[in-house]
């Protein structure tokens, strides 16, 4: 038994067109979805009708009787002044309360009444793997990047990506029939990525993601979800198979839409000639004795061939044309100029926060055209790195220095870069590349003569990777580039960013775009304590 049915559903926020129409599907026990699309389509609001949070427009969601339904909700923090593992602990609710019990009997002076009703629920929590259970969310925990000092945390002092990382370990944490994520891999390391994959492969119940994460797709998901251009369409298989799979049917769609247009123009040419011939015929040729009556009547039958001609073509069902990007031409670099052959150094760079060391010694060089990646866990201060190489912060030892010509731009999280009062034309330029870089990443045409103000997060990181790549920069610094991008700009970045003569630094935990970088990419690795060193990647996975 299915537990959860989607019927004919539509859905229509009030002051916009409909996102999906005749949406029919099935979750079953055990099921591993990846739900796909591009930035807006409808992948958010898909979650949040199948957890019952927004009401269809049309049609019907039928959900198991008794089924319980786990998500990571950020909201629920600031109902009470709890810590971090409080919160998440509390997604087991019968082990919670009774922590609490036990815990409020420690902190009172115990009467020989209470010593006993003390040692009941002690034996009790015990008897119920509570103290397993504890051990499980600090393993949970740590493996979302979270260091054991932080545990105790009050909530309200947690940042954004914290309170993130929070919400998805207390899903995690949930005994839930079925399980719904949004983007769980942001703010996510590397490694915490790796185990958030094998954690969900090895999870019971049914789980529904949503990802533009390539490697937790292809290692997660067992059907797809594809939300695209008001509809969404069901794929059995794999990843790697909806891709296959997909690309075979838009093959299909355009063999059959080109028959179906042969037919049309052979019918069509077909009917004219009868109708040609039916003008000649109804004309007696000189000297001939039947009547005119004869002819017209010769005509008459070669005319009505001509009209059950056309007649077929409208009772013949419509293939129409597949939908198709507009074309985008070849990306050109021409104006990046030819820097040195070191356009950049850095020698024994230190930094520290008070007490805590970041990376000591840190000391590397790239030639002209290499690639880097600066890799490790959250916290141990890969931007801060950057940050230093491009000048906006200062080390506390170490030098950096800068080759011949080099004129370095860099790309961060925030777009305070950007004036929100112009148009991505305006920022990237009106020219040819500038339009042939936005369209490469996916700008909609309907957006490039929008105020930035009215674009999404997705869309003005677009528009920044655009400008920086439009410009005349020979070395680009950025930080994880793919967040917030859906799969086929991240594509369309990577094709870009390999096309790209400079020197490129980058900072990344998405293990495909890396991937996509070559396999000469270098990698620098901090550990967040002293030790730093570089690698050129292989074919196996990018990890110290």
């Amino acid at each position: 038994m299915s537990l959860v049915s989607v019927s004919e559903v539509a859905f229509q926020y009030t002051s916009g067109i409909p996102l999906f129409a005749g949406v029919t599907f099935s979750i079953n026990p055990n099921d591993r979805i990846g739900v796909v699309g591009s930035n807006g389509a409808g992948k958010s609001t898909l979650l949040q009708l199948l957890c019952g949070r927004l009401t269809p427009t049309h049609g019907a969601i039928a959900i198991r009787r008794n089924l319980t339904i786990s998500t990571a909700q950020q909201e629920v923090m600031d109902e009470a002044d709890r810590t971090l593992f409080e919160f998440v602990f509390e997604a087991r609710p019968t082990l919670a309360s009774l922590r609490r019990q036990i815990h409020g009997l420690e902190t009172n002076s115990l009467d020989p009444s209470s010593a006993i009703f003390y040692a009941h629920r002690v034996a009790e929590y015990e008897e119920i793997e509570g103290y397993a259970a504890e051990a499980a969310t600090k393993r949970t925990l740590c493996s979302l990047g979270f260091r054991e000092s932080e545990l105790d945390i009050p909530l309200s002092r947690l940042s954004g990506g914290q309170r993130t990382r929070a919400s998805i370990a207390r899903a995690l944490s949930s005994t839930a029939d079925l399980l719904l994520l949004d983007e769980p891999t942001n703010h996510l390391d590397i490694y915490a990525r790796e185990w958030l994959e094998r954690e969900l492969s090895s999870r019971n119940g049914a789980c529904v993601i949503a990802s533009h994460d390539r490697s937790l797709l292809r290692s997660f998901a067992k059907r797809i979800l594809e939300v695209e251009r008001g509809a969404v369409t069901v794929f059995e298989g794999g990843y790697d198979e909806y891709r296959s799979r997909r690309l075979l049917l838009l093959r299909q769609a355009w063999a059959d839409y080109h028959a179906f247009q042969r037919r049309k123009t052979a019918a069509e040419e077909a009917a004219e000639g009868r109708s040609r011939l039916a003008a000649r015929v109804v004309i007696a040729p000189a000297g001939e004795r039947h009547g005119k009556d004869h002819f017209a009547r010769k005509a008459a039958k070669v005319s009505r061939t001509a009209r059950i001609l056309r007649e077929r073509q409208t009772h013949e069902p419509k293939v129409e044309k597949p939908w198709e990007e507009q074309p985008i031409g070849n990306l050109s670099f021409d104006r990046v100029p030819r820097s040195g052959d070191i356009p950049v150094m850095a020698i024994n760079l230190t930094k520290s926060y008070g007490s805590r060391n970041l990376f000591s010694n840190v000391s590397f060089q790239l030639r002209r055209g290499e690639r880097m990646a600066i890799l490790g866990p959250n916290g141990v201060g890969k931007t801060t790195l950057l940050n230093i190489l491009i000048g906006t912060n200062h080390p506390d030892s170490g030098e950096v220095r800068f080759g011949v010509n080099v004129r370095a731009e860099w790309f961060s999280q925030d777009a305070v870069r950007l004036n929100l009062d112009q148009s991505p034309l305006e920022i990237c330029g009106s020219d040819t590349h500038a339009r042939t870089l936005l369209g490469s990443l996916k700008v909609r045409p309907d957006c490039v003569n929008r105020p930035v103000r009215e674009l999404s997060g997705g869309e003005r990181t677009k528009v920044i990777l655009a400008s920086l790549l439009a410009s005349t920069a020979n070395l680009l610094l950025l930080d994880e580039p793919t967040n917030h991008l859906e799969i086929e700009a991240q594509e369309a970045l990577e094709e870009a960013l390999v096309a790209y003569p400079g020197t490129l630094i980058v900072v990344s935990h998405d293990r495909a775009f890396l991937d996509a970088l070559g396999p000469e990419l270098k990698l620098l690795h901090l550990d967040g304590i002293a030790s730093v060193y570089t690698k050129h990647a292989g074919a196996g996975p990018i990890r110290p």
